[in-house]
């Protein structure tokens, strides 16, 4: 795993993380551990924490099924209420599935309503990166 970096913003502090996860039976949950600790140290509000840990849980449990090469990368941009997560590089067509694969009867698609912003964007060799934006709005 990669050590943070902390740089000055206007906001005040950035930090910017990066660490390679290699798929096997305990991606899931640190994939769920390092969502929820990032969302801590951005300093989002308690409802917004609770947020991030019920999108880390519904995506760490599909990301082992679409990361590519074996190993998925999780990237974190945060400041003091917002956090920014990248998860990549999924298999073509990963990020919609991941997506696809947290709707609930009656609830629909998890992730989209508790993410302020959520984006599938092409990768490097053809494969995605799905980004996501909490933040305390």
């Amino acid at each position: 795993m990669s050590q943070p970096e902390v740089v000055a913003s206007p906001g005040g502090r950035l930090d910017r993380t990066r660490v390679s996860v290699a798929a096997g039976p305990l991606m899931a949950p640190v994939i769920a551990r390092l969502i929820g600790i990032h969302a801590a140290r951005a300093d989002l509000p308690v409802d917004r924490l609770g947020d991030a840990l019920l999108i880390a849980d519904a995506l760490s449990a599909r990301a082992p099924a679409v990361a590519e090469g074996g190993r998925v990368e999780l990237s974190f941009l945060s400041e003091a209420g917002r956090l920014e997560i990248r998860i990549g590089p999924l298999r073509p067509g990963g990020g919609q599935r991941l997506l696809d694969g947290t709707h609930l009867p009656g609830t629909g698609p998890v992730v989209e309503r508790l993410a302020d912003e959520v984006r599938v964007r092409a990768g490097a060799a053809g494969g995605e990166v799905l980004v996501l934006r909490l933040g305390t709005t």
